[in-house]
């Protein structure tokens, strides 16, 4: 990707949260899957890192601050990172013990070897620079530091070959019909810009590249999310279930890829 694309793609990305971040929350954090999603990926990095003891991390790509707020649990100083100067005042707001700065992963404003844990939480695809990304989470990280990386889309989900792409058809197929016999509601505001899907492999190759350990890697949400209350209270059953199970079964053809490295 040339400087040019990259410049323009990351602006669009900045524009729209800028533009939509009092709705940011709502859309993204209070939903009530998500939630028990990120309790989940919470879940899984705090096994991973065991005893390993955490003086400082850092959220790239942090939002309005939730989890950067909830790594306070391991980490003495906690910090964060976003482009979005609008969504980032929300997140000082929230959170004020956390520390917070408007600025670009490919560029972060830290020393080399300064922290213990880098964490990006569902937003590496919107950064459009992996590479880049990544050499700067290993500059910025110690010697054995943990580089975590959680629910980054796939792009071999919605391919032929893949048989969970079959149920998410059938899900949104029965979600076509039933919409017919709803009022039709289109908010612009929603219609999010041009963001990126992985292949794993490839992923997980430039993981190693950036000079990181591989230690976990694997994929999630190997059905389409429901958002019925009901199913909602077996859902951290199946996520774990389906981590046993099919995550082992079908390498990587789930919706979601989660990494845990070290720093070399």
């Amino acid at each position: 990707m040339s400087s040019g694309e990259y410049s323009t793609r990351s602006k669009n990305q900045k524009d729209y949260y800028d533009r939509t971040a009092q709705d940011y929350d709502s859309w993204h954090v209070e939903v009530a899957s998500a939630k028990i999603v990120d309790a989940w990926n919470f879940q899984n990095l705090l096994k991973f890192l065991g005893n390993t003891p955490i003086n400082r991390a850092v959220e790239l790509g942090c939002g309005t601050g939730r989890l950067a707020n909830d790594l306070l649990n391991l980490s003495k100083e906690v910090y964060g990172v976003d482009q979005s100067s609008e969504v980032l005042a929300i997140a000082k707001n929230k959170y004020p013990q956390l520390k917070l700065t408007c600025a670009e992963v490919v560029k972060l404003p830290y020393e080399d070897n300064f922290f213990d844990l880098v964490i990006i939480n569902g937003s590496l695809h919107h950064f459009f620079a992996v590479a880049e990304t990544f050499r700067e989470a290993h500059r910025v990280l110690k010697p054995g530091g943990v580089f975590a990386l959680l629910g980054e889309p796939t792009n071999q989900f919605l391919k032929w070959y893949n048989p969970f792409f079959y149920f998410w058809l059938l899900d949104r197929v029965i979600a076509k019909i039933l919409s017919f016999f709803k009022k039709p509601s289109i908010d612009s505001k929603l219609i999010e810009p041009e963001a990126e899907t992985y292949k794993p492999s490839q992923l997980k190759r430039q993981l190693s590249q950036a000079g990181f350990e591989v230690r976990l890697f694997y994929t999630y949400d190997y059905f389409h999310r429901t958002e019925n209350p009901f199913l909602l209270k077996f859902y951290k059953t199946y996520l774990d279930w389906e981590n046993k199970t099919l995550a082992k079964i079908f390498k990587n053809l789930g919706m979601a890829i989660q990494a845990m490295a070290i720093k070399k």
